[in-house]
């Protein structure tokens, strides 16, 4: 895949062709990753090579984002564009070049990832591999709702209500699946934060299920928590 990152200022380019590259490198995916600091020369590039998808910046210098980007559709060129910017002022002017995305900076690597899910319309999903009994099942990541520990066994309760019991160890899981959603608030217990529905003596999950939260240490789950919900569902 050919990435363009257009944005004028450097320590943007970077912070996000460092979030690409990371989350591509983790799914194998091989990407060359372009940046360019203005549209112009952006648009220059175009002319000569195709891009599987495009990150623009809205307040640019001399040629701004949009006009960029219509610039862009006069190309006849159907490339998807993901808008970054500070403001929501242009998200409804957007839909006139058939933006595939609006992202408000700062964003979080969930929602670059969700948009490039739908954009890309190919798996990009994170899996996780879990040896139950003597074969090997391969959930993702997303669907895991939470991960139980019980006795000698663990397991892992999906969203469409099926489970999966392994016997590897709760904190070699946690390591393996390396996700800042995944919040160990129990000895027994990793929860997936994006199942949490409401927050109690414990977490209510969306399927009504309860996870328990710590005693020792609860004020810390729920400040995770708390911090988590305010930068991944509430508008910035």
């Amino acid at each position: 895949m050919r990435i363009a990152i257009v944005d004028d200022i450097s320590e943007e380019r970077t912070l996000l062709r460092n979030r690409l590259e990371s989350q591509f490198s983790r799914r194998n995916v091989h990407t060359d990753i372009l940046e360019y600091e203005n549209g112009e020369t952006f648009l220059t590039a175009a002319k000569e090579c195709p891009f599987t998808v495009v990150f623009l910046d809205i307040y640019m210098k001399k040629l701004n984002g949009m006009e960029t980007a219509r610039k862009l559709r006069q190309l006849q060129c159907r490339v998807p564009i993901i808008f970054l910017t500070a403001s929501p002022d242009y998200a409804i002017e957007s839909y006139e070049v058939q933006a595939s995305g609006y992202l408000l900076k700062p964003f979080s690597e969930e929602k670059l990832m969700k948009i490039l899910n739908m954009i890309l319309k190919t798996d990009m999903k994170r899996r996780v591999a879990i040896k139950s009994r003597r074969q090997y099942r391969y959930p993702y990541t997303d669907d895991i709702v939470y991960i139980e520990s019980n006795k000698h066994n663990v397991i892992l309760h999906l969203a469409d209500g099926s489970e999966i019991v392994t016997v590897d160890k709760l904190v070699e899981l946690e390591k393996r699946i390396n996700e800042k959603r995944f919040l160990h608030c129990h000895q027994s217990y990793l929860v997936n934060m994006d199942y949490v529905m409401d927050v109690q003596n414990d977490f209510i999950m969306k399927d009504e299920s309860i996870v328990p939260i710590r005693v020792r240490g609860r004020k810390e789950m729920l400040d995770l928590y708390y911090n988590y919900f305010v930068s991944h569902f509430t508008d910035r």
